[in-house]
């Protein structure tokens, strides 16, 4: 077995465990047993179960930014000079977590996890990851909804957000409201009646005691 096959598969098997298990509770030994490797293997390529983690989160968190980037830019450049389509903002935003969840649902489940952690554990690494691509698509949204103020945008990007992280990770739960079927797993489908939910929430009006006035809109 190569390095490489050795490497991958240790990120492989600790994703899993991760998911399955919790990050805390999983052990090195619970991954090398899996792998069937000894610890000097995860030693060699990570430097420490640390070093494992953010392996993990920047394998999977690195092509998802640079996947939403490109289509960013992709339509960008279809929209020449005008502000871009806001649905097409939030798709490009959007789709690629649903892309990551069809793949590698167990590291959509690790995210989660770290995200809603009340002790916050690993956060202070898996968030920075985010900040670039956050600060790139608010500029956007800025041109896009230039009447918006700044605080308003902000809180409505960290509802889509939640509602982004949550389809994740609780969307089989509904099967318990509905009357017929429902699929444990979420489908491409999924990602337009989320793109339309988001746009209609960004798009509505502010609340009461903003008035529209009182604060500066984000392109000021």
């Amino acid at each position: 077995m190569n390095e490489a096959s050795t490497k991958e598969r240790i990120l492989d098997v600790a994703e899993r465990l991760f998911a399955e298990k919790g990050i805390k509770e999983t052990s090195l030994r619970d991954i090398t047993s899996a792998v069937r490797v000894n610890c000097a293997a995860v030693n060699y390529h990570f430097s420490s179960k640390e070093g494992l983690i953010h392996a993990v989160i920047t394998r999977r968190l690195e092509p998802l930014n640079q996947e939403r980037l490109r289509l960013l830019e992709l339509y960008e450049a279809e929209a020449g000079k005008e502000p871009v389509p806001l649905k097409q903002v939030l798709h490009a935003f959007i789709a690629p977590t649903i892309d990551l969840y069809l793949k590698n649902p167990y590291f959509m489940s690790i995210a989660g996890r770290i995200i809603s952690d009340p002790n916050k554990e690993h956060y202070s690494f898996f968030v920075p990851q985010f900040e670039w691509i956050f600060l790139r698509f608010k500029g956007v949204l800025t041109q896009a909804l230039p009447n918006l103020p700044e605080r308003e945008l902000l809180l409505r990007m960290l509802f889509i957000l939640g509602a982004m992280i949550h389809t994740w990770t609780n969307h089989s739960d509904l099967g318990r409201f509905s009357t017929g079927p429902w699929p444990h797993t979420i489908g491409e489908e999924v990602t337009e009646s989320l793109v339309n939910f988001c746009a209609a929430g960004l798009e509505a009006p502010l609340p009461t005691q903003f008035g529209g006035t009182h604060e500066k809109s984000v392109s000021e």
